[in-house]
């Protein structure tokens, strides 16, 4: 099976398989992804048919590469070296070609720190080297089972608004926004209004109410909050509580634990109680703790 050839902050590779796993279960024809990431649920999948999307543009340009170039990816990451000299010469290099642009975004996403690709508002790379000792760089049979799952595959730069204009009734739909709510006691509350705000929390709600109402078989993943729990009408979407570790503090003493918000298109996957044994029962690893 195809996995992952980025590691993406909050990618679902830890609960992608049940995802996965319950689309199967209600059977549709297509599936859709405005908000990719490394496209953990896409590859748990195992090569749909799929339109998939992302406002980063540099991040569907290195899927287009894997997909169409996977030679190329590989024999340009086959020559370079992890080392702090290297890292920032791939830090500042500005390729105009798309495809030595997908080189060094998966470069960049190997070796900074906890595999984070982030940039500032005038677009320049802004995390520091700090990749764990034995990481690869390469991994031919990884980026070559990659390319083979996206063959069949729609690729979109695009905001979610158009790409969930083109969904229909009878599509598999998974949303992972990036996690940002109303209130001031999310971290990432600040860096967030900037890449995805509140409007575009009710925005995406809104669009998602309707394709709900005509059957689409929809997931989401949000923040495990009251203001986000009030955008989702409870007749509507079912809703779950998942417990999982947190790996995303700068220090070991700062990780834990943290909830995330699930919720399901009751049209495609039924109540609370249907949806939750329909997850429980779907993949043979469990998540990080407990769902409730």
């Amino acid at each position: 099976m195809a996995e992952p050839f980025l590691k993406w902050a909050g990618g679902k590779r830890w609960i992608a398989a049940r995802l996965a796993a319950c689309f199967h279960a209600v059977g549709r024809k297509r599936y859709i992804e405005p908000f990719l990431g490394s496209g953990a649920v896409f590859f748990a999948l195992e090569s749909p048919d799929g339109l998939l999307s992302d406002v980063n543009h540099d991040l569907i340009g290195a899927f287009c590469a894997i997909r169409d170039n996977p030679d190329f990816v590989i024999r340009s990451l086959a020559q370079r070296t992890i080392t702090q000299v290297s890292f920032t010469q791939m830090r500042d290099w500005k390729p105009l070609d798309p495809l030595h642009r997908a080189v060094r975004l998966i470069y960049l996403n190997k070796t900074a720190f906890n595999g984070i690709y982030r940039v500032n508002q005038n677009g320049d790379f802004n995390v520091p080297f700090g990749c764990k000792p034995g990481t690869r760089l390469c991994q031919p049979t990884v980026i070559r089972a990659a390319s083979e799952a996206l063959q069949s595959t729609e690729l979109r730069s695009a905001d979610f608004r158009v790409t969930l204009k083109s969904a229909r009734a009878t599509d598999a739909i998974y949303i992972d926004p990036p996690y940002t709510v109303k209130h001031d006691n999310n971290g990432f509350r600040r860096y967030n209004e900037k890449i995805f705000s509140w409007e575009d929390q009710c925005d995406l709600a809104r669009l998602l109410h309707a394709l709900a109402s005509e059957g689409a078989a929809i997931l989401i993943s949000n923040a495990n909050h009251d203001a986000i729990r009030r955008l989702y009408r409870r007749d509507t979407f079912a809703r779950l509580t998942l417990t999982r570790a947190s790996l995303m503090s700068g220090s070991v003493g700062g990780r834990g634990t943290c909830t995330e918000l699930l919720l399901a298109s009751r049209s495609a996957f039924g109540s609370e109680t249907e949806f939750r044994r329909l997850i429980t029962a779907s993949a043979t690893e469990s998540p990080d703790g407990p769902i409730s």
